[in-house]
C-alpha cells in the first residue's frame, strides 16, 4: 500500500509492521485536525459558539503535534492522541449535551486502539477501552441531554454526523483489519509453499513429512540398497584456471541434468560435494529393483556428462563408482540439518569411484554378480581397495540387450 508522504512523518525509524500502525495513527490524526478546524470555522459564525470554536482550535493544534510524539516511542503518539481525543469529546459533549451524539466517538477510538497499539499490547488496549467506556457512561449520567447551545436542527445534524462518522470509522477499521489478515495469510501460504519446496529439495519427501510431524532424530536401517558416487575427473585442477562464473555454470548445467535423471529413475540424490555427486537407490522407499535402476541411471549419467563436456569443449570425463548392501540412513543435526547414508556399502561405493577410471563405471564384485545377466561387463582385474585389501572389480559397459548378438558376453581386458 502506497501512503502519502505526509503520513510517513516520524515512522521511518521503526520496523515495517510498527510503521504501518503509526501511519494509521497519522492518518487518523490528520482527519481529526481537519474536522476540528472545520468545526471551529463553523462555530466562529455564531458568537455564542466562540468558546466551542476556541476548544476546537486548541484540539486541532494538539492533534497536529501528535506525529511529533513518535520520537519518544511507538506508543507515545497513540497515548497522546487518546488523551487529547478523550478529553475533547468529554468537554464538548458536556457543553452541547448527550443528544449531540459526541459520546459514541469513544467506541471508534477504543476500536482503533487495537490497530495503533498492536494486538500484543492487550493490557494497554484493555485500559484504553475501559477508560472510554467509563467516560461514555459518565456523560450519560452527568451531562444534560441538551444544553440549548445549538438549535434543534444543528443538534440533530451534529448527532447524525457523529453516528455516521463513527460507523464509517468502525467499518474502515474492520475492513483494514480483515484486509491485513488476508494479506498476512496469503503471505504465510506463499512462505509455507516455499519452505515446503525447499525442504523437499534438501531431503526425501517421506523423510521431510516425518520430520514435520515429529522433529528430532530420524534413523532407519535398510537391509539392501545401492549407492553411487560420481566425480568429474580432473575437474578440480582444471577449474583453478577457469573464471568462477564459468566453473559454476558448468557444474550447474551438469548437476541439473543429473537431477533430472535421478527423478526419472525414481532415485534419491543425497548430496553434492564440490564436483562430486552421490545417489542412492532403494532409500528411503524400498524397491526390489534398486540395483538395476541405479545401473541404468549410471549409464545415462555417463552419456549426459560426455555430452555436456563435448558441448562446452571440455574433455573432462566423469568417474563413477557403485556398490550395494546394508546401510543406515537418517537426518543429522538440528541446525542446517541434512539427510545422509552410512555403512560399509557407502564406503565401498566411494572407493569404487576414487579408484576408478575416467569415463568408466566401476562396480564391486557383489554388484556384478547380481547384475551379470542384465548388463554387459568388462573385468578390470584385482585392485587394492583401502580398508578391504585386494579385490576384483568390474566396469559396467552397457545394457545386456545392446550386445550385437543379444546374448551376455564379457569383454576380455
Amino acid at each position: 500500500m502506497q501512503w502519502p508522504a505526509s503520513l510517513d512523518y516520524g515512522t521511518q525509524r521503526y520496523p515495517a509492521h510498527v510503521a504501518r500502525r503509526l501511519k494509521v495513527l497519522n492518518a487518523t490524526t490528520w482527519c481529526g485536525v481537519l474536522l476540528a478546524f472545520g468545526f471551529a470555522l463553523s462555530d466562529l459564525l455564531d458568537r455564542r459558539l466562540w468558546p466551542l470554536a476556541m476548544i476546537n482550535i486548541v484540539v486541532g493544534l494538539l492533534l497536529a503535534a501528535v506525529p511529533l510524539m513518535h520520537r519518544f516511542g511507538e506508543t507515545a503518539g497513540a497515548l497522546a492522541y487518546g488523551l487529547i481525543s478523550y478529553t475533547a469529546i468529554f468537554v464538548i459533549c458536556f457543553m452541547l449535551g448527550t443528544d449531540s451524539g459526541m459520546q459514541v466517538q469513544y467506541l471508534a477510538i477504543a476500536a482503533g486502539a487495537v490497530l495503533v497499539f498492536g494486538p500484543e499490547r492487550i493490557g494497554l488496549i484493555a485500559l484504553f477501552g475501559s477508560v472510554g467506556i467509563v467516560l461514555f457512561i459518565a456523560l450519560e449520567l452527568l451531562a444534560p441531554a441538551d444544553t440549548g447551545l445549538l438549535s434543534p436542527s444543528f443538534m440533530l445534524g451534529n448527532f447524525l454526523a457523529c453516528i455516521i462518522g463513527t460507523s464509517a470509522i468502525l467499518l474502515a477499521i474492520v475492513f483494514y483489519a480483515v484486509r491485513e489478515t488476508s494479506r498476512a495469510e496469503a503471505l504465510a501460504q506463499r512462505e509455507y509453499r516455499r519452505s515446503e519446496t525447499l525442504l523437499a529439495n534438501i531431503m526425501p519427501v517421506p523423510v521431510a513429512e516425518r520430520l514435520k510431524i515429529s522433529p528430532g532424530i530420524i534413523a532407519d536401517g535398510f537391509d539392501d540398497a545401492s549407492i553411487l558416487f560420481a566425480d568429474m575427473a580432473g575437474f578440480t585442477a582444471r577449474a583453478s584456471g577457469m573464471p568462477p562464473m564459468e566453473v559454476i555454470r558448468f557444474l550447474n548445467e551438469a548437476f541439473t541434468a543429473f537431477d533430472q535423471l535421478v527423478e526419472q529413475h525414481g532415485l534419491e540424490k543425497i548430496k553434492t560435494t564440490g564436483d562430486g555427486y552421490m545417489v542412492v537407490s532403494g532409500i528411503p522407499l524400498v524397491r526390489s529393483d534398486h540395483l538395476e535402476a541405479l545401473a541404468a541411471f549410471a549409464l545415462e549419467m555417463r552419456e549426459v556428462a560426455a555430452s555436456i563436456a563435448a558441448q562446452n569443449g571440455d574433455p573432462v570425463a566423469i568417474r563413477i563408482g557403485m556398490a550395494c548392501g546394508p546401510v543406515v540412513a537418517g537426518v543429522v543435526g538440528t541446525h542446517k540439518f541434512f539427510y545422509d547414508v552410512w555403512g560399509d556399502a557407502v564406503n565401498m561405493a566411494s572407493r569404487m569411484e576414487s579408484t576408478g577410471v575416467s569415463g568408466q563405471i566401476q562396480a564391486s564384485q557383489e554388484v556384478y554378480e547380481r547384475l551379470a545377466g542384465q548388463f554387459i561387463w568388462e573385468p578390470r582385474g584385482t585392485i587394492d581397495v583401502k580398508g578391504k585389501g585386494r579385490m576384483p572389480t568390474w566396469f559396467l559397459i552397457d545394457r545386456h540387450e545392446a550386445a550385437e548378438d543379444g546374448c551376455f558376453r564379457e569383454l576380455e581386458s
